[in-house]
């Protein structure tokens, strides 16, 4: 783990941290502004319906959301029904996460990693302030390495 803070407007991509790990707090806190932290339970994650009622439920996504993969990722490059501007999710047990299906989980890390990459490179308008969008992935110490891998995939 890098020790940039994650909140810096470069700092696009999608962070795998291990349980045990201790970062400067510097590194964890986001800045100042309407943020909205969104914490899923990855346990709850072992398939696509969960991965949606996870997002769905601690993104409030609007009710026109189509629980598929498509749908994720178009309200991923919005979040318009959010009044914050700074956007930070959370997801512990990344190792459960469709566990069952390697193919699936490639696509929602591809989803993820294409959000904080959509969002960071969004021109910073005048008189509005930028976007961030940042995606901690929390996991045991012993797959840390192997998530990592996944995620680069």
């Amino acid at each position: 783990m890098s020790s940039a803070t994650w909140w810096m407007r470069n700092e696009a991509g999608v962070h795998v941290v291990p349980t045990d790990s201790t970062i400067p707090a510097a590194c964890a806190l986001p800045p100042t502004g309407l943020i909205h932290s969104a914490r899923m339970r990855g346990r709850e994650m072992r398939d696509s319906d969960g991965v949606f009622t996870q997002f769905y439920e601690a993104l409030r996504l609007p009710d026109y959301f189509g629980w598929n993969w498509d749908a994720l990722r178009d309200c991923l490059s919005d979040l318009h029904w959010l009044s914050a501007k700074h956007f930070l999710v959370i997801i512990d047990d990344v190792h459960a996460v469709l566990s069952e299906s390697a193919e699936e989980r490639e696509i929602l890390f591809r989803a993820l990693s294409d959000a904080t990459n959509f969002w960071a490179g969004k021109p910073e308008l005048p008189g509005q302030e930028k976007v961030t969008f940042q995606v901690v992935l929390l996991c045991p110490p012993e797959v840390q390495e192997e998530m990592l891998r996944e995620l680069r995939t």
